[in-house]
């Protein structure tokens, strides 16, 4: 044993639903608190807003809007980060249905094998835009009346992406405006004048300036909107960890029975894991559902249902099971 030691690992990326904050979940979560009781649906908080007690226990269940926004943020980080800033091409990236609600990518390529966990933490922060310091990536201001000058829109790295950020918020200002704590007028100043602010953006030189309006507060909230906009939503333990097992393709999920499936970069986009990742295909069981919102596996469609007796297609039992919603009725 003492002559064994570390010879490397896959540069690894979880990204699962749960940490993208989809609409969906207020339809399909929920979360109790295990001390007071108390329950709420979406996504759990930190503490209880009741007792504020950490003990939270969570409910949570596959929809294809959830896998649609985790595939979104596999193209993501593949087409935003790997392939144009890190040089990965994609010969080197193995991506896998992780069987639940995400999906790993392992970048599978001699210059990443033997970074150590401080190095892949880089690359974690890197992806997530964890402490961008806008004035490193070409925001800054001159002469005695501080005009503002910022990058454009076609430029590549984090100063490119920031602007691209930017546009794509004020270009969606009323569904980013609850993100953005700032004064009302200020608010409101984005909203009146959005095309305007499009067009100034997309000059090339693109004209910053016409932000001087803003309180500095504010547009600092912009541009922290416009990094969350851009930043990749990633599990960044999984990709510190040197030392992290990883489920093996072609096994099942024990929380839904569902296939763990290797998928080429090419087909990530046709991929349906509701469809494509079933592998209990026949057959009919019947159970009793303790509780379940409305769902989909394959083709069928069941719930919301409590407390009922019934006959359900096997790979819709089998995932009710896995969850622990349900018990077999042999008889």
């Amino acid at each position: 044993m003492d002559a064994k030691g570390w010879k490397g690992a896959d540069l690894i990326f979880d990204i699962d639903a749960d940490h993208i904050a989809t609409p969906c979940k207020e339809e399909h979560d929920t979360w109790k608190c295990l001390d007071c009781g108390a329950e709420g649906r979406g996504m759990p908080p930190e503490s209880c807003p009741n007792c504020a007690s950490k003990k939270i226990e969570e409910f949570t269940w596959m929809c294809e809007r959830c896998l649609e926004a985790a595939k979104a943020e596999v193209l993501k980080l593949i087409e935003e980060f790997l392939i144009p800033d890190f040089g990965v091409s994609e010969k080197e990236i193995e991506i896998c249905f992780s069987g639940h609600r995400g999906y790993h990518l392992h970048v599978e390529c001699e210059d990443f094998r033997h970074l150590n966990s401080e190095a892949r933490r880089e690359i974690a922060d890197y992806v997530r835009g964890v402490g961008i310091v806008f004035e490193d990536h070409g925001f800054t201001r001159l002469g005695s009346t501080r005009v503002l000058l910022g990058p454009s829109l076609t430029e590549r790295g984090w100063r490119g992406r920031v602007a691209r950020g930017v546009y794509t918020v004020i270009d969606a200002i009323d569904m980013h405006a609850p993100v953005l704590h700032m004064p009302a007028r200020d608010l409101n100043w984005l909203r009146e004048n959005r095309q305007a602010i499009l067009e100034a953006l997309s000059k090339e030189p693109p004209f910053w300036a016409i932000f001087s309006k803003l309180k500095k507060q504010s547009l600092k909230e912009l541009l922290k909107a416009a990094v969350t906009q851009c930043a990749c939503n990633i599990d960044e333990r999984v990709t510190i960890d040197i030392k992290r097992l990883i489920r093996m393709p072609n096994s099942l999920h024990g929380k839904t029975g569902l296939k763990v499936i290797k998928i080429s970069y090419a087909d990530l986009d046709s991929f349906k894991p509701l469809k494509d990742a079933i592998v209990f295909r026949k057959g009919y069981l019947k159970l009793h559902v303790k509780r379940i919102p409305k769902l989909r596996v394959g083709e069928v469609e069941v719930g919301p249902l409590e407390d009922k007796v019934v006959e359900l297609p096997m790979a819709a039992a089998v995932y009710i099971l896995a969850r622990g919603a349900g018990e077999p009725v042999w008889r």
